[in-house]
């Protein structure tokens, strides 16, 4: 290869036109045009007609030029729907060098024919699929020649690495670890093109009708031909993956995979984006003058960088559901046997649900190739399948899971551990499955120290999906299928201070002075259902100390703002400078495993323990312990209180500069990574400005950005994301959502 290419013929233009002229006939003249180791010239003639002048490399041989040849002749008998160069005359020498002459072939070169819809990508597949059934059983000596652009061969380029930048290595070389996995004999071979790189593919009409270039046509592994397509097409898109299906169901749809070649495609494609980096980085060297040699070099190594991001098997994953090789059912098929086996009351989120097979860090990933900034799953905390969480369950798992009723270390650490992230009387920890779970124990407690059954809570309040929660959840007893107030319930207004000002803690203490036996006040630390409000300073701990006074309880349910997302503080309660009776906690609690958990005063704890066993069968069980010691981990090693902090008020600082150009943005608020947008149609009426908002989210999701609503009057854009959530991530919502005012 370094002979190939810095001894490439250099003849001028003038040169190139005599060429044409003495060997060919064709007099007019001539322009480059660019190669990598040969040299390719357009020649105009006098008459207007225009052709490609091709000068081999020295070390070329001739029957090598003979079997290009006749893989053109094939093709333009066999794919007659597709448009390929013509041989002109015979092919001559001058000095080392062989010539030939071939037609010009009309078209947009696919890297010049923006934007490329799924229509193009598929339409690139077809034209590949049958360039490939076409050359089924050709066969040629020449064919059989040692490449470097071979991917079977990708393993020269790896003398390379070296000259890459230290902190790129690692992806080229975790590229070609995979690459060395794969089982050749199990792949097709066949001659294929063997470079439909973007700058050889034509377009015309929205469509593909040429791919150009036989100079690395060899005998290979056929899915080599579709692998080095995808890794072009799949360059400068959003979704990559996405593209790469187009392609993929298009090729399959007229020459089939097999499953092996379907399950190696894309380790083939990454190879070849990791040899292209790597020869590049070698050409700099020695052929810096042939800028075409690295004319994908920037966007190859952005590609490999995206997909090294994703999650790992997402993609070949795809690549088998688009072949039919996953026993997968279409989005149709699953909508259906949701409705006919799934109670109906269980909704789905956005008009067109999606079908999420994998997560990873702050990305959800579908089954069509689409990938999602995901801002509102709170539950993913430390990230979607954080390795080591599923490492630590995935281990205890295999050691052992049972209940509470035998000595295990992890229960005894993880209850410590706990406990001493929050302030000194609430020692006493109950650990259930799920923030539900949580706050019916909780209730279960206030009402077993105080003897009482009355409670306080805040309006548009929601705390659980079992009878005595709904019962103290306004956002459901005072919705669609609610049963309105049970008369045990005092309902606070909401201490909003965007659209209730004046409101405050004293309205805690109207409802105490209208109860007769206040057993509990129940609050969320900020308040999600009501709209991602943010209370007011001094709320809680006024309350609180009303409420204490009268003979409650109170609760803090940390259950959507726990752990660390505060940013400044590891719990929400502590920004409002009090200190609970009572805390419970779910979702981010095990990051996904069901877990909750209730922590107390040793009192309330005494005053519970009166003769009832309390069992939770699965509550504290071993692997639940596991992931939960990992969880607080990670927050503490990854430092993700603290990127709470900063990336919440980089994004608040955005949200309100966006706010300021923006009418329909009534108020931005937050804390950490707790945030909303209030979205209002007239900023004096405050009109909530539902029907947008909804229209918002639907379509920041199909410009890959999940959201949702939330609040009294559901025109609240809530941002809740997992907190490994990056200020490129925020730069990235910012930008989308910028884009839909």
């Amino acid at each position: 290869m370094p002979l190939l290419v810095t001894n490439a013929p250099h003849f001028t233009c003038d040169e190139a036109a005599r060429f044409a002229a003495d060997l060919f006939g064709v007099v007019g003249a001539a322009e480059r045009l660019p190669s990598e180791r040969d040299q390719n010239f357009l020649c105009k003639s006098e008459s207007g007609e225009r052709f490609v002048l091709k000068i081999a490399n020295a070390e070329e041989r001739r029957e090598v030029l003979e079997f290009q040849n006749e893989v053109l002749a094939r093709l333009a008998e066999r794919c007659p729907e597709l448009s390929f160069p013509r041989v002109v005359g015979d092919i001559h020498k001058s000095g080392p060098y062989f010539m030939r002459l071939l037609t010009w072939a009309e078209g947009t070169c696919f890297a010049d024919a923006y934007p490329h819809s799924d229509e193009l990508l598929a339409s690139l597949g077809r034209a590949l699929g049958r360039i490939d059934r076409a050359l089924d059983g050709f066969t040629h000596p020449a064919a059989h020649r040692a490449l470097h652009w071979d991917i079977r061969n990708a393993g020269l380029a790896r003398q390379h690495l070296p000259l890459l930048p230290r902190h790129r290595r690692r992806i080229v070389d975790a590229g070609f670890a995979e690459w060395e996995r794969i089982d050749w004999r199990t792949l097709r071979a066949g001659i294929i093109h063997g470079d439909a790189n973007d700058h050889n593919i034509l377009v015309a009409a929205g469509r593909v009708v040429s791919i150009l270039d036989l100079g690395d046509s060899v005998h290979t592994a056929t899915i080599c031909d579709l692998a080095i397509a995808i890794a072009y097409a799949m360059l400068g898109k959003p979704d990559p993956i996405a593209a790469a299906r187009c392609v993929v169901e298009a090729y399959h749809g007229e020459y089939p995979l097999t499953e092996s070649e379907a399950e190696s495609l894309l380790a083939l494609a990454v190879a070849r984006l990791c040899l292209s980096v790597c020869y590049s980085a070698h050409h700099a060297q020695t052929a810096p003058h042939n800028e075409y040699l690295g004319v994908t070099d920037a966007p190859a190594w952005e590609l490999l960088e995206r997909l090294d991001e994703f999650p790992a098997g997402w993609a070949r994953d795809v690549v088998r559901r688009a072949c039919g090789f996953t026993r997968g059912r279409t989005l149709s098929a699953l909508l259906a046997a949701r409705r006919q086996h799934l109670g109906p009351s269980l909704g789905l989120s956005y008009q067109r649900p999606l079908h999420i097979t994998h997560g990873w860090r702050q990305r959800l990933f579908d089954s069509s190739g689409r990938g999602y900034l995901d801002c509102v799953n709170n539950v993913a905390h430390v990230g979607h399948c954080h390795p080591r969480v599923v490492d630590a369950a995935a281990r205890q798992m295999r050691a052992l899971n049972t209940n509470t009723r035998y000595l295990h270390d992890d229960l005894v650490e993880y209850i410590e551990r706990l406990t001493a992230t929050l302030p000194a009387p609430l020692s006493v920890a109950y650990l259930v499955c799920s923030g539900s779970e949580a706050n019916e124990l909780a209730l279960r407690l206030a009402r077993a120290h105080t003897g009482r059954s009355e409670v306080i809570v805040i309006d548009t309040a929601y705390h659980g999906n079992t009878n005595a929660l709904i019962d103290i959840s306004p956002y459901k007893f005072n919705g669609p299928g609610g049963r309105g107030k049970p008369a045990h319930v005092h309902v606070v207004p909401t201490p909003d201070p965007y659209r209730s000002p004046d409101r405050g803690s004293g309205d805690v203490g109207d409802a105490i002075r209208r109860a007769s036996d206040v057993a509990a006040f129940f609050c969320e630390s900020a308040l999600s259902c009501a709209g991602q409000v943010i209370l007011p300073a001094g709320y809680l701990r006024e309350a609180f100390a009303a409420v204490r006074e009268a003979g409650g309880v109170c609760i803090a349910d940390e259950v959507q703002t726990g752990f660390g997302r505060a940013g400044s503080h590891f719990w929400m309660f502590e920004t409002q400078n009090a200190v609970p009776d009572i805390v419970t906690l779910g979702k981010p609690i095990g990051n996904g495993h069901p877990m909750g958990a209730v922590l107390t005063t040793a009192e309330i704890a005494a005053s519970f323990a009166n003769g009832m066993e309390y069992f939770n069968t699965f509550g504290g069980n071993p692997v639940s312990c596991a992931v939960g010691l990992a969880v607080l981990d990670i927050i503490r090693d990854e430092g993700l209180q603290e990127n709470a902090r900063d990336t919440g008020a980089y994004l608040l600082q955005g949200l309100k500069d966006l706010a300021a150009n923006r009418s329909l943005i009534g108020d931005v608020r937050g804390q950490g990574l707790f945030l909303g947008i209030e979205l209002v149609r007239s900023r004096e009426t405050r009109e909530p400005a539902e029907h947008e908002a909804a229209d918002l989210v639907e379509a920041a999701k199909g410009r890959g950005v999940l959201l949702s609503t939330d609040g009294p009057f559901h025109n609240v854009i809530k941002i809740k994301p997992p907190l490994v959530f990056s200020r490129r991530d925020a730069d990235f919502l910012l930008h989308t959502i910028g884009g839909l005012f």
